[in-house]
């Protein structure tokens, strides 16, 4: 693999830790800030493609790319220049508190621009669930831990923001086990939907609920009345309604 810090690839180097917007200043920065958290490796791998750099990711705080620390491989999370944020300790602590309940990639060094975590080797969730490996079995385990992982986030009063979207937000790994990814739009000023915006999506308009009908038949509507009662009182009591629908 290409690793960015080599002498050789010092103008990939400036893309990825200025992008979109260059400067010379921020670059420099950037570089010390990164050497400071002992990363010795950031490498051009993944499947979106930015100029002459494959990425892990983008969104629109941040650019994931692999990097290497202590001889070992994680994601990492840089700052857009043009990010609507002046840091990235907000997301810190949002993952951090979704980690306490064994959510999300783990956290393991941050600092103003840039966040260090694990690596997810996996699969997105739509190619997961439309594989014609994948049983019935282990399509119904594999949805019932979503629905738990967002259920403990609401009890965490933590809204993740973009759960309507499974399919940019959680991907499978291989133990298939659903990891939630992404919590730059995360809140505990607002009211929580985590579960009721994955409920909806995976039960009844979202992109894996067509391949989730292969294992289960559910009524539409008494998922549309169990939704509405959960989000009108959260509670434990709820949830399981919500849940036994897997059950059926």
């Amino acid at each position: 693999m290409e690793n960015l810090l080599d002498s050789k690839n010092k103008e990939s180097l400036k893309f990825v830790l200025t992008f979109p917007l260059f400067s010379q200043e921020i670059f420099e920065s950037r570089k010390k800030e990164l050497l400071s958290l002992d990363i010795n490796g950031i490498f051009s791998l993944g499947n979106l493609q930015l100029n002459k750099i494959f990425v892990l990711g983008k969104g629109s705080v941040g650019l994931v790319t692999l990097a290497r620390y202590k001889q070992k491989y994680f994601a990492l999370k840089i700052r857009r220049t043009d990010a609507n944020r002046p840091d990235m300790y907000d997301e810190v602590a949002y993952q951090s508190l979704a980690n306490s309940s064994g959510i999300g990639p783990f956290l393991v060094n941050f600092s103003e621009n840039f966040i260090l975590m694990e690596y997810i080797r996996g699969t997105n969730i739509i190619d997961w669930y439309s594989s014609a490996r994948i049983s019935k079995k282990r399509k119904i385990k594999c949805t019932s831990l979503i629905l738990k992982q967002c259920y403990f986030l609401d009890c965490l009063k933590l809204d993740h923001g973009q759960l309507n979207r499974l399919d940019c937000h959680i991907i499978i790994s291989k133990d298939d086990r659903p990891v939630i990814l992404d919590f730059e739009t995360s809140s505990t000023n607002r009211r929580m939907s985590n579960l009721t915006s994955a409920s909806q999506s995976i039960f009844l308009n979202g992109p894996i609920h067509s391949h989730l009908l292969d294992s289960i038949h559910y009524d539409r509507k008494l998922i549309m009345k169990k939704i509405k009662a959960y989000k009108i009182e959260m509670n434990e009591e709820r949830f399981d309604n919500i849940l036994n629908i897997l059950k059926i």
